[in-house]
């Protein structure tokens, strides 16, 4: 009794090929651009209140809402565009 060789027979092929997310090299780390972009972004927002109201509460609530509203949605956006 042979063996069949099932490997000769099956061709696998990746359904999609998905692009990697742009990269920021910091300190030797590769970082996905949409968390270097939101951190940017969340600490001008923190700079931004606490200038305009002087409210650590503010600043906090602020800076986190920027802060998850670019990761999120930049990541969605990059991750959609490259399927």
């Amino acid at each position: 009794m042979t063996a069949a060789n099932i490997s000769g027979l099956i061709e696998l092929r990746p359904a999609r090929v998905r692009s990697l997310p742009p990269t920021v090299v910091i300190a030797g780390v590769r970082w996905p651009a949409y968390k270097v972009h939101a951190l940017l972004v969340a600490v001008l927002v923190a700079v931004a209140a606490l200038l305009i109201t002087g409210s650590g509460q503010v600043v906090a609530w602020t800076a986190g809402a920027a802060l998850l509203s670019i990761w999120w949605g930049e990541r969605l956006w990059v991750t959609r565009r490259g399927a």
